[in-house]
């Protein structure tokens, strides 16, 4: 009889805490969700920026040219140093080809990709246009699948992530089907760092800082971006004030050295290839959504990177120098005078980089969007919930200026009319004339003004959401 008991007992706790869980989260919504967004991915995978489309292509085919990975993730660096040494040669204006110019955290994921494409019997032959030029590749289908299975799968782990950070159903929906994370899914794989960015905020509100701080050093081997999230971690710890502070400082170096260390593991094997793309970032001239590249694209009459840029294009690249440790230095102290949570500091940080940085590609955006969704379901407003949209809206309609939507479809229009070419190569002769014309220029600046406005705008909107709830919580 107590056994009977006991066995009753259980099973109506159990019950009692499943309609407890399906309060919070209705039974087999967030499996819906997820197996949705995954087919809606796969149903866009035809598509691919025509530049980058082209470069993880080429990528692709180095890195199925080694069995070895530390040999072959070596090759994408060295491709650049030797097409940037001809680009110097032809006598561009600038030293360097934009080829593979990131960390190499993603070439250690593509390198097994590769060689998986090449085993299925899939062949692809680099192929390098001259810069600038707008291309438009054909790529099968089995490899961009593969291109953008990272991105894919980066996905599902933001949207695991950011449940486990609170969201609900309503703004995971909102975020797995915005138009600029599914662009950004199809061109590039931003969507990796972001999901190490955002299990470094979950691990740092879980009071696990040298996690974070190796999340990040992940996030930074993947892409720059992830590294400005830092100075929130090691704030959280120094204002935990339930420690000793000799024992917080401990903690704050070795977080540092974790961060670093995890950076060094991941790019020592190509540790020059790593500094010569730093120095190219370095000297790039002002671009994208960036405050210096008002200073290019207003003062050129030819898109940026063009030949003979201004001094106007040059004096972009001492602005970024001044304004982005201004920026993060700014949002730090932001952070410390409104001791603002963690959530709430690393969109600050995130949002300090795209006003400061000189270049703010479209893609970049999509790490503030992921943490701005999670600060307005902590604490909405309608400051947040506008800078929320124009956060995604306006990198999205820069992105489509940039690169028209139907550019995204030119490879699989290739694959399934392969004589199109001619008729694509007029079109897009055209699209460059237009391009070059000076009164194209002015949406592109317009954008950028409205972008770090929008900024700004989420900046007041997290400072004044964050404060009113310290204060609430204060007076309680």
């Amino acid at each position: 009889m107590s056994l009977t008991r006991t066995l009753v007992v259980q099973a109506e706790n159990v019950a009692m805490s499943a309609r407890g869980w399906s309060i919070i989260w209705p039974r087999g919504e967030f499996a819906r969700l997820v197996l949705l967004a995954v087919a809606v991915r796969l149903l866009l995978v035809p598509l691919t920026h025509t530049w980058d489309g082209q470069t993880w292509a080429n990528v692709f085919a180095e890195l199925s040219q080694d069995p070895n990975p530390l040999d072959a993730i070596r090759r994408p660096y060295e491709t650049m140093r030797e097409l940037s040494l001809l680009t110097a040669a032809a006598g561009r204006h600038s030293d360097f080809y934009e080829y593979w110019a990131y960390p190499p955290l993603q070439l250690y994921i593509y390198w097994p990709l590769a060689h998986l494409y090449t085993f299925m019997g899939g062949t692809v032959q680099p192929s390098f246009a001259v810069q600038p030029a707008m291309i438009a590749p054909s790529l099968p289908m089995p490899l961009l699948a593969l291109i953008h299975a990272p991105s894919i799968a980066a996905d599902v782990v933001v949207l695991f992530i950011m449940r486990a950070l609170g969201v609900g159903p309503a703004r995971l929906r909102w975020y797995a089907f915005n138009p600029l994370v599914l662009l950004v899914d199809v061109w590039t794989f931003d969507a990796v760092m972001v999901a190490f960015l955002l299990l470094a905020l979950y691990w740092a509100e879980q009071r696990r800082p040298l996690r974070a701080s190796a999340a990040l050093g992940l996030g930074a081997a993947t892409k720059f971006v992830a590294l400005a999230a830092l100075p929130a971690v090691l704030l959280g710890i120094l204002d935990d004030d339930r420690r000793p502070i000799g024992r917080r400082i401990l903690q704050v170096v070795m977080a540092m050295l974790t961060c670093g260390a995890v950076v060094a593991l991941v790019t020592a094997p190509v540790a020059d290839g790593v500094a010569y793309v730093i120095q190219f970032q370095l000297q790039r001239f002002g671009a994208g959504l960036s405050l210096p590249q008002l200073l290019t694209t207003w003062s050129s009459p030819t898109p940026v990177g063009d030949w003979l840029p201004s001094l106007e294009a040059y004096a972009s690249v001492e602005m970024g120098g001044l304004l982005l440790p201004l920026a993060l230095l700014t949002a730090c102290l932001v952070i410390v005078h409104w001791r603002l949570p963690l959530s709430s500091a690393f969109l600050i940080l995130v949002l300090a980089f795209l006003a400061g940085a000189k270049i703010v590609n479209e893609p970049y955006a999509l790490s503030a969007l992921a943490l701005a969704t999670v600060e307005l379901e902590r604490r909405p407003s309608w400051g947040m919930q506008l800078g929320l949209h124009l956060l995604w809206v306006v990198p999205f309609a820069y992105a489509l200026l940039n690169t028209p939507a139907w550019a995204f479809g030119l490879s699989a229009l290739q694959q399934v009319f392969p004589t199109v070419r001619p008729s694509l190569d007029v079109w897009l002769g055209a699209y460059r004339t237009f391009r070059g014309w000076q009164d194209a220029r002015l949406p592109y600046v317009v954008l950028a003004v409205v972008f770090q406005a929008g900024i700004l705008g989420a900046a007041w909107s997290v400072v004044r959401g964050a404060s009113r709830a310290i204060d609430v919580t204060t007076n309680a």
